[in-house]
């Protein structure tokens, strides 16, 4: 029996299970595989870096659990690159799992950076009403956010919200989303494009493309798009995390996929041409 009769006979669990071992060794020891890193993502970087030294990014957080493996990679090394530029984030979330998804990752490196809450950065909790709570941040932000942090700390008590009334005493604001309808399109319109605040997102892969055209226009300053954005991102910081984790395990999988099929077609091409070269019939 030849090696491609083999292969072809053989059990596909077998294959499953490479496949499985492929995909873990990068998570086990990433492999740092180089990433081109696309406009997008190096223009929500730049936009990040020109806010000024010791300035505020307003940060929405407007996901739930299923996305977070897109979008806590996002989230984290936004900190990072903040904190790096002793920027202060003010964050909040429009659905109900946003805010408590996202500060354990946040407190941690926080942590890590040294920076304390509520001097550098405050988590405001969920605050419900959609656009009606959008146009009380700008109108007055202490009444938008109920006067309180999600722990119950009233912002007068945090230094981080002395001086910020209104989403206009940001620097920049960011939206890392992954709902329908779109509240970074209502930021966009009511705050953003009002009263010309620089604006970028993060959202996943399959929500990209309906935010891609606000990046065209020149209406977001940047965007990240799924785990991929996320990797670029970590990249262009110099932080490796998660997001090129699963990256390199991703390359791994599709060089393998690519691999198999070509031993398939290479099979059947060998199998095609020992048939075409036997005999017909079975002798005089």
């Amino acid at each position: 029996m030849s090696i491609w009769e083999k292969l072809s006979s053989l059990d596909r669990r077998y294959y499953y299970v490479v496949l499985i071992l492929v995909v873990a060794l990068p998570i086990i020891k990433p492999w740092g595989l180089p990433i081109r890193v696309g406009s997008t993502t190096e223009d929500f970087w730049k936009t990040v870096e020109a806010v000024p030294e010791g300035g505020t990014i307003a940060l929405a957080i407007d996901y739930r659990s299923d996305c977070i493996v897109e979008l806590n990679p996002q989230v984290v090394t936004l900190f990072r690159q903040a904190f790096a530029r002793n920027l202060k984030i003010i964050m909040w979330s429009n659905v109900d799992e946003g805010a408590n998804v996202t500060e354990p990752i946040t407190r941690a490196v926080g942590n890590e950076m040294g920076k304390t809450y509520g001097v550098d950065r405050v988590n405001l909790g969920y605050k419900p009403g959609g656009e009606v709570t959008m146009k009380k941040m700008v109108d007055n932000f202490w009444e938008g956010a109920a006067y309180v942090d999600m722990q119950g700390t009233p912002l007068q008590d945090l230094p981080i919200m002395q001086g910020f009334s209104s989403l206009r005493d940001a620097d920049l604001l960011i939206d890392m989303m992954a709902v329908v309808p779109s509240p970074a399109q209502n930021y966009l319109k009511m705050v953003s494009i009002a009263y010309g605040l620089p604006m970028a997102i993060g959202t996943t892969a399959i929500q990209a493309p309906t935010e891609m055209p606000f990046y065209s226009s020149g209406e977001y300053k940047g965007m990240l798009a799924g785990l991929r954005g996320a990797a670029e991102y970590e990249f262009l910081t110099r932080n490796p995390g998660p997001a090129m984790m699963g990256m390199d395990a991703q390359s791994a999988a599709h060089i393998l996929v690519i691999v198999l099929i070509a031993l398939g077609n290479i099979g059947h091409m060998m199998d095609r041409k020992k048939r075409a070269g036997a005999p017909i019939g079975g002798g005089s």
